[in-house]
């Protein structure tokens, strides 16, 4: 029966964004064409190395991309409403409505000058119109589930009263508080030590597990993808490289690029082998293709 029922399932994909191009106002492309669906419950990594677009599909769905950048190209539907059609009041609902993000920094995510339970209750009284008694609640349930001692104290502390563990503690709470369908992680571990990475990660793999929020988990790390992503794409330069099924991709990946960035994870099953980084004249003859592409695009 719930086979059956699956596959009479025909709500539509939490997100999904169809040949999405981001660019330089009167300048370079930095998104190329990008299309990927997220379904809902799923957990889709973005991989790849620094400046490979990964955090700016994250902002383009969430419509905080930085100012002197636009979208060029493509459509992005969120829990099937079409946000280039909506009024940019209307967008900034929906989005709000939607979807949330767990920010990369904890220590710049916070307001210094706030205290840590008025910035997770705003979003949930100003803009999702929830009762300061029932958001407060929330706040305090979520804290709780986080692994946070003591929520009471927290709940009035500032951010700098908190290690970078807790702060991020505090993010993943305020992100899952408004019960999102959709979670942009953004590099979420980046900034921690190895111990408290894994276990921030366990703490958004419970939640996701508990809830069914979707997750777009944005990651320069191979390892991070395959202990907490269903499906991944691989980005180069702003351009898809390969998507697939995460175990797919680990046992059969199908592009150089791909096979070049698992190469070169570190096996922590042998410490003193030698780092493999991603060849060099790979990277050259990519970016020889994505220029070549790139001016007959505009020639």
């Amino acid at each position: 029966m719930k086979q059956q029922d699956k596959m009479m399932d025909t709500s539509p994909p939490t997100l999904q964004v169809e040949a999405l191009s981001v660019a330089v106002r009167g300048g370079p492309p930095l998104l190329r064409n990008v299309s990927l669906t997220v379904q809902p419950g799923e957990v889709r990594a973005l991989v790849g190395e620094s400046g490979a677009g990964k955090s700016m599909i994250g902002k383009a769905v969430l419509g905080v991309l930085p100012r002197g950048i636009e979208q060029t190209a493509g459509r992005i539907h969120l829990q099937g409403a079409a946000l280039e059609t909506l009024s940019p009041s209307a967008r900034r609902q929906t989005v709000a409505a939607v979807a949330s993000l767990i920010p990369q920094d904890p220590l710049t995510a916070l307001n210094p000058s706030r205290r840590i339970g008025g910035q997770i209750t705003d979003r949930l009284v100003r803009r999702l119109g929830w009762s300061t008694r029932d958001a407060q609640r929330r706040a305090l349930e979520l804290l709780d589930r986080v692994r946070i001692r003591d929520p009471e104290r927290v709940m009035t502390s500032y951010p700098h009263e908190l290690s970078g563990g807790m702060r991020q503690r505090v993010l993943i709470a305020a992100a899952f508080a408004p019960r999102p369908r959709l979670i942009v992680a953004d590099e979420p571990t980046t900034a921690l030590d190895v111990t408290v990475q894994k276990q921030i990660l366990q703490l958004i793999r419970e939640l996701q597990a508990e809830t069914g929020t979707a997750v777009l988990f944005v990651t320069h790390d191979m390892g991070v993808v395959a202990k907490i992503s269903q499906t991944v794409t691989v980005l180069f330069a702003g351009k898809v490289m390969e998507s697939a099924p995460t175990a797919e991709l680990f046992a059969r990946p199908q592009h150089a690029y791909t096979q070049a960035l698992i190469a070169a994870t570190p096996r922590y099953t042998h410490p003193h082998e030698p780092l493999r980084p991603v060849p060099p004249e790979l990277v050259a003859a990519l970016r020889r293709d994505i220029a070549r592409h790139d001016e007959a695009a505009h020639g």
